[in-house]
């Protein structure tokens, strides 16, 4: 599709790592888009995402990644309290 949008033909012979040196990453690009979900702790959404169950259990066998531990890990933080105190307070985000 890009070699379409930069109208490339196959004759021309323009390798892959030419085109596709200067794009970001799309996980890049993904982690970016949730962190700034994350910086709005006054809106309904930020007080959902930091939400977490009080009751009930977890099935057996390996765990689905949660929200929480996905946004944890892009922030490179250890805990759901450091990555709460970060929403909280403007001066870090």
């Amino acid at each position: 599709m890009l070699r379409a949008a930069l109208n490339i033909r196959w004759w021309q012979h323009v390798p892959n790592s030419e085109l596709y040196d200067n794009l970001p990453k799309v996980g890049d690009k993904v982690a970016a888009r949730r962190m700034g979900l994350v910086g709005h702790p006054e809106l309904p959404a930020g007080k959902v995402i930091l939400w977490e169950p009080t009751h009930g259990y977890r099935r057996r066998g390996r765990q689905r990644e949660a929200f929480l531990d996905t946004l944890k890990k892009d922030a490179g933080l250890e805990s759901i309290e450091e990555l709460r105190t970060c929403m909280e307070d403007p001066a870090i985000g």
